[in-house]
């Protein structure tokens, strides 16, 4: 065999080889293409799940966020009625309004905001959106105090500002915050048919604060 033919031999096989990484390539970004294609809507704890993924690290992410959060909440001393977890929409973290206000207040007590400070204090460090959302149970509430009218409404929208207010003070930038008030329309338990203990308990469940970190 002369020195042409081994040369050609030899040029094919690293063709092949570069067909095949080329081919591989190109499958892998068609793949990712298809995926942001059929989402109607980018979500951003599934990109943050793949960042991770295609990247091999969790580092300045929303799931890196969410461990440091978890550790603080479920760790020692903790931080009573609160929980965290990674959705669609970003990072929740649930505040357990008993634990935060006094039955139909707004202001957040003292103790309390000694327990979610270090949560807080975290979330600071970031350069993620929060907001804010208040929540009540689906008991029909009416107050009129100092001659203002109280509602669930009022009540949801006057906690979560509450809860902004108290982060303002702690050094978030106001244009990282939003306030929003849902009152008894976005329960995490649905009531419908449960009576007794049940009831209540999914209704101290409905009952909270809630930080969306995005």
């Amino acid at each position: 065999m002369s020195l042409e033919q081994l040369a050609g031999e030899h040029d094919e096989e690293g063709l092949d080889a570069f067909y095949i990484s080329f081919g591989d390539l190109m499958v892998i970004l068609c793949v990712f293409l298809v995926m942001l294609l059929t989402m109607s809507k980018i979500e951003i704890g599934s990109f943050e799940k793949i960042k991770s993924v295609m990247t091999g690290t969790t580092e300045n992410t929303l799931v890196e966020l969410t461990d440091s959060l978890e550790e603080i909440i479920e760790g020692i001393p903790g931080v009573p009625g609160a929980s965290v977890h990674l959705g669609k929409d970003g990072v929740r973290v649930d505040l357990d309004t008993g634990v935060l206000f006094d039955q139909g207040k707004a202001i957040i007590k003292t103790d309390a905001l000694r327990a979610i400070d270090p949560v807080l204090r975290v979330i600071l460090k970031t350069d993620y959106l929060v907001d804010v959302e208040g929540h009540t149970d689906d008991v029909p509430y009416y107050r009129i105090i100092d001659n203002e009218t109280v509602t669930n409404w009022s009540l949801s929208g006057k906690r979560a500002s509450s809860m902004i207010l108290h982060l303002g003070n702690l050094g978030f930038a106001p244009e990282r915050l939003r306030a929003v008030g849902y009152a008894h329309t976005r329960p995490v338990v649905d009531v419908t048919g449960k009576r007794g203990p049940e009831l209540e308990a999914a209704r101290a469940r409905n009952r909270r604060v809630s930080l969306l970190i995005r």
